[in-house]
């Protein structure tokens, strides 16, 4: 069941409410079941959100007409607003991403009849892989997003999530691209995207088929405490 649902049968019940010796109220064999069918609905969806409150208190209250109304007033206003606060799990979202990364990696090497594929060699061809992957999570999902000068020279970042206000940077481990010197680079590049104005948090994901990373959660550790109020998430895999 929608939310475009609830608020049909909520408006074909209220069309049905009769007239009381005080005010109107609606049959309770019809209303009874759909707002805890509506209430389980906005829990399940909207967990934090204030007006969820709200509707309970009206759930709970008799069934005069008045309540049935408050209740699929609050049931339109999630429908035009959409509110923000769906308490999408992002962490938890990107990180089923990054650690099925390489799994989906691999599983492109296997295709039928041996037919040409994604070769993921360098970091471009990194990005291209996830790329594809956001998209199916993402709606806008902006590749190579400038950002404000730092140092005295413009970059670009590799990924922005526009609506959700995510910066993620790729890197993929060679043999010049070691512990050390990719430190180095994660260091600047958490410096550069706190100064960009559409991004509060950054991702950085580290791709590492040969685990020549010595060190990956001590890193990961290390580097997310350089944020200093900033958000940053780690994620050196396959681990």
């Amino acid at each position: 069941m929608t939310l475009d649902d609830l608020i049909v049968e909520g408006e074909g019940i209220l069309a049905n409410r009769q007239k009381g010796t005080f005010s109107y109220y609606v049959p309770m064999d019809d209303y009874d079941p759909w707002k805890r069918k509506a209430l389980m609905f906005i829990q399940h969806t909207y967990p934090k959100h204030p007006q969820v409150s709200t509707f309970e208190k009206h759930v709970s209250a008799n069934n005069d007409d008045y309540h049935c109304v408050a209740c699929l007033s609050i049931l339109k206003a999630f429908k035009d607003i959409q509110p923000r606060d769906l308490e999408i799990d992002y962490v938890g979202l990107l990180t089923k991403v990054f650690e099925r990364f390489h799994i989906v990696a691999r599983q492109l090497r296997r295709r039928h009849e041996n037919r040409s594929t994604l070769q993921i060699e360098d970091e471009y061809d990194v990005q291209d892989l996830l790329h594809a992957m956001l998209r199916l999570h993402f709606d806008d999902v902006r590749p190579e997003e400038w950002t404000p000068s730092y140092a005295g020279a413009s970059n670009r970042m590799d990924f922005l999530l526009k609506d959700e206000e995510i910066a993620i940077e790729v890197k993929m481990t060679r043999p010049g691209l070691r512990d050390k010197e990719l430190g180095e680079q994660l260091i600047i590049d958490i410096a550069k995207y706190q100064r960009h104005p559409n991004c509060k948090c950054l991702y950085c994901f580290v791709y590492d088929p040969e685990g020549i990373i010595r060190n990956p959660r001590g890193m990961e550790r290390d580097l997310e405490k350089l944020g200093k109020g900033f958000p940053v998430k780690m994620f050196i895999r396959p681990q």
